[in-house]
């Protein structure tokens, strides 16, 4: 008989809403290894009490530790997880950290997840400190991780080509969505075209409300969904939407629970993603799965995904976008 493995699994990084698709992946991917992964393995969670509370699910399917706090306070969280969670995983047989880096202390075998290369690809996006932090943590977790799980092929072949890992210790695990019908329903009447994403920079929100606007005498009844939190250009996205004269057709959500995100979706004509950075793009593979068309931006992770199955356009084309 085959002796179970129990893996550490370090989600303290995760505060729900703060870290965009990251959330999504490692949600998915918990919730898909309950529905089918090996019983010889025992994942056992530590994470922040406010993840639970955003998806307690976890808790029926998982053991669980949690942390005091909310996660909020990065420096303390960076800290705890070297001081609260590190003797806490000594004595299993590895550990995964999920949010792409390793802390200073941590047990061997050792995994890490690597979302994307952004800190590297556009420090510009990042604030001075916690761009130097990442520049420093990122490459020393590549040497010391035994086994680097990357979200994509696009980023597996980023970790290897800039830092030198080895190939070998490189695996891809992309996310997957439950498969849904060609289409639950209808399409809404008028059209919506929705847009599921924080407001950073990279996700390039202006460029779909100036194409929304050029296209909005022409189609007097469409309208515009955005979903998602605020992030770092939440005062440029406010701006660009009060500029556009559009705000009674351009609908901002907030984040919204899963429920109210599906079905908003396979009401909508159109899943437009003109993200110009991503280690894969979630939203664009539900989208196809619920039968919504797609519109990405070409060159990107998220082109990939969809595969020749929607239309990409240049990122900075805005009169493609209306088109």
């Amino acid at each position: 008989m085959t002796a179970t493995k129990r893996i550490a699994v370090n989600l303290l990084f995760l505060v729900p809403g703060d870290v965009g698709g990251s959330e999504e992946y490692a949600v998915r991917t918990l919730r898909a290894f309950a529905r089918h992964g090996s019983r010889d393995i025992q994942p056992v969670l530590f994470l922040q009490g406010s993840l639970l509370q955003a998806h307690p699910d976890l808790c029926d399917e998982f053991e669980v530790l949690a942390s005091r706090g909310d996660g909020r306070n990065r420096i303390r969280r960076i800290a705890s997880e070297s001081t609260w969670l590190a003797p806490r995983t000594a004595g299993f047989d590895a550990v995964h950290h999920v949010g792409g880096r390793i802390p200073m202390r941590s047990s061997r075998p050792v995994v890490v997840t690597v979302h994307d290369l952004q800190p590297f690809d556009h420090p510009e996006h990042f604030s001075l400190v916690k761009e130097g932090f990442l520049s420093w943590s990122v490459p020393r977790s590549l040497r010391r991780a035994d086994v680097v799980v990357t979200v994509s092929d696009a980023v597996g072949e980023q970790v290897v080509r800039h830092f030198g890992v080895d190939p070998g210790r490189v695996v891809t695990v992309s996310s997957g969505v439950d498969r849904v019908a060609d289409r639950l329903v209808e399409p809404s009447s008028p059209p919506v075209v929705i847009y599921p994403a924080v407001s950073h920079p990279h996700k390039n929100h202006g460029l779909l409300i100036e194409a929304f606007s050029r296209i909005a005498d022409l189609h007097p009844e469409a309208r515009l969904v955005l979903t998602g939190g605020p992030g770092r250009s939440e005062g440029a996205v406010v701006l660009a939407i009060e500029g556009s004269g559009l705000g009674d057709r351009i609908e901002r959500t907030g984040r919204i629970p899963d429920a109210d995100y599906v079905r908003r979706l396979a009401c909508s004509s159109l899943l437009a993603f003109p993200s110009l950075y991503e280690g894969f793009g979630i939203p664009v593979l539900e989208a196809m799965a619920a039968g919504v068309p797609v519109v990405v931006a070409s060159g990107t992770p998220a082109d990939d995904v969809a595969g020749g199955a929607g239309w990409s356009v240049d990122g900075d084309d805005v009169s493609g976008w209306a088109e």
